[in-house]
C-alpha cells in the first residue's frame, strides 16, 4: 500500500497523544474493518479506552508503509520526527546470488522492496544483538525504541 503524503505528513508532523479507531483508520488509509482486524491479531494495540495512542500507531504504519515513501513525504522535516540512526542510508553490500533471489522473490510476494524486505529481516538482529549494540553505538537504543 502506497500511502498519500497528506497522510504522512498529517500522522508525523502533527500528532496527537491518540487516536479513535475510526481516526486511527483514516490516519493509516484503512477501513474501519481492517483497523478492527489488526487489533484482534495483536498487530495494532488499543489503550484502556479503545483508543490507539500515537506511538502505537506510528509503528503500525511503519510496518507496511515503504520507509522511503515516508521520508519523501517528509522532505526536509524528516530530522524533525525521526532519529538520525532510523533514516535511510545507502550500502553495498556482496552477498550470495541465491539470496538475492530470494530477497527479490520475497519482496515481489508481499508487495515490498527489497530494502523492505531486508530491514525488516534485520530488526531481529538488531533485537538479538541490542545490548551489545546499545553499548557500542550512541544513540541506538533511543532509535530502536522509537516512537515509544
Amino acid at each position: 500500500m502506497t500511502p498519500s503524503p497528506t497522510r504522512i505528513r498529517e500522522l508525523f508532523l502533527h500528532p496527537r497523544p491518540s487516536y479513535s479507531p475510526a481516526e486511527a483508520a483514516e490516519a493509516v488509509g484503512m477501513s474501519m474493518e481492517e483497523v478492527w482486524g489488526a487489533n484482534a491479531l495483536g498487530e495494532l494495540e488499543a489503550d484502556e479506552n479503545g483508543d490507539v495512542p500515537w506511538e502505537e500507531l506510528v509503528s503500525f504504519a511503519m510496518d507496511f508503509w515503504e520507509q522511503a515513501d515516508v521520508e519523501a513525504a517528509l522532505g526536509a522535516e524528516l530530522a524533525d520526527v525521526l532519529p538520525e540512526l532510523l533514516q535511510l542510508d545507502d550500502l553495498a553490500v556482496r552477498i550470495p546470488r541465491l539470496q538475492i533471489a530470494a530477497l527479490e522473490r520475497i519482496a515481489i510476494r508481499d508487495g515490498r522492496s527489497v530494502d523492505a524486505v531486508l530491514a525488516r529481516e534485520l530488526r531481529d538482529l538488531l533485537s538479538a544483538e541490542s545490548s551489545w549494540l546499545s553499548a557500542a553505538i550512541p544513540g541506538f537504543a533511543q532509535a530502536l525504541n522509537w516512537p515509544g
